[in-house]
């Protein structure tokens, strides 16, 4: 579990809840993918990882996954890794069918980098549209942050911090990394 100090984004609080009331909204009683996309190195990663490891958001799903689409990608492994983290202890350790772990039940999924809409159309090929489950994806580009989420209101583009969270961010960084 991670520390409160591990935990604490910086010049990111106000994103963190926007998103989470759009993971959350009860209006969105059907499937949702909501895209964040931004330049490269910009905080995505870890702004929706801490989202994922909140409370409040593992206390609204059934199942949770979060995985970084690793180059060169690679389809088959992509879903190995999602079937390992969706499985049931109790379910068969020979289960190789996603939709099959995920089929009536509310899940959350991050797909941490994707790059194309080739990946985006090979994963999602294999994801239920279960009630009230939702997809969180990252990404550098707007267009397949488009392409994955068709609701306007599910993309956000994740934007530079300010001069004064930069500061602090940077400041932080080198007093952790100090020998």
């Amino acid at each position: 579990m991670p520390t409160l100090e591990e935990s604490c984004l910086i010049g990111r609080g106000n994103e963190k809840v926007e998103i989470i009331k759009l993971i959350s909204n009860k209006d969105l009683q059907h499937f949702h993918v909501i895209s964040l996309w931004g330049m490269g190195g910009i905080g995505k990663t870890t702004l929706v990882t801490d989202i994922y490891q909140s409370q409040e958001i593992s206390s609204m799903f059934d199942k949770r996954a979060c995985v970084t689409v690793m180059r060169p990608f690679n389809s088959a492994t992509l879903l190995q890794s999602l079937i390992m983290q969706f499985r049931d202890k109790n379910e068969d350790k020979n289960e190789t069918d996603l939709r099959k772990c995920l089929e009536g039940r509310r899940y959350l999924l991050v797909l941490d980098d994707l790059w194309s809409r080739v990946e985006w159309d090979a994963i999602k090929e294999y994801l239920p549209e279960t009630a009230a489950s939702c997809v969180i994806v990252t990404t550098r580009e707007e267009n397949i942050a488009k392409q994955c989420s068709k609701n306007k209101r599910n993309i956000y583009r994740v934007n530079h911090l300010g001069p004064n969270d930069a500061c602090a961010l940077f400041t932080k960084f080198r007093y952790l990394r100090r020998p």
